[in-house]
């Protein structure tokens, strides 16, 4: 017979899984490739999490991919709570949303056991330092992602916003990925080509 013990221990687990499902519902500004409507962001970590598993040649050395999977599930939790913001926002615009994040996470990670809450909390802290070699590269597939989303082939563009010219696209995802010359290379050219097919401009 299940002790009372172990049935609370999984009503805890179960509750932050339910908390977690409202992740489907966190709309992004990134749309789907196809363009059909707005990806959600629990579509969005699972695509970066293939993505890591897919290009896991361009990883560095001493990156543990399957760390760097567990990561990208998690890194976006706190969405949950603290909604989504667009990568292109003032400073302070990003600070606003650091802090409700933070809250957020002490909020979702606390509905888990109390050996649970630390561990999941270090992996948001984690992808959120960008300091390990898995977390810098976690980081870098997700400033790759909507890049490929929104201008790779086949894509449509972001008509919604039309301020995110090639320059300031680069400019804004340069620092996540100078450390990866073949990423950044792929996000080089796919730009490239979304301004000869008319659907990304530039400032000159």
């Amino acid at each position: 017979m299940i002790q009372a013990q172990a049935l609370e221990r999984i009503g805890h687990q179960v509750e932050f899984l339910l908390a977690c499902d409202q992740l489907k519902s966190v709309a992004r500004t990134t749309l789907l490739h196809c363009a059909s409507r707005a990806e959600n962001s629990a579509e969005h970590s699972w695509h970066l999490a293939l993505m890591a598993l897919t290009l896991v040649e361009y990883a560095p050395p001493k990156a543990d991919i399957g760390h760097a999977v567990k990561l990208l599930i998690v890194h976006d939790l706190v969405e949950v709570f603290a909604g989504d913001t667009h990568f292109d926002q003032s400073e302070a615009e990003h600070e606003q949303q650091r802090c409700r994040e933070q809250a957020a996470a002490h909020q979702l990670f606390g509905l888990l056991p109390e050996d649970q809450r630390q561990p999941f909390y270090q992996l948001w802290q984690e992808f959120e330092a960008r300091v390990t070699p898995a977390a810098r590269f976690a980081r870098a597939l997700d400033a790759l992602q909507p890049v490929l989303l929104t201008w790779g082939a086949g894509a449509q563009g972001s008509a919604a916003h039309p301020e995110l010219t090639l320059e300031r696209v680069l400019n804004l995802k340069r620092a996540a990925l100078s450390e990866f010359p073949a990423l950044l290379a792929l996000v080089e050219r796919t730009l490239a080509q979304a301004v000869i097919e008319g659907i990304l401009t530039t400032d000159h």
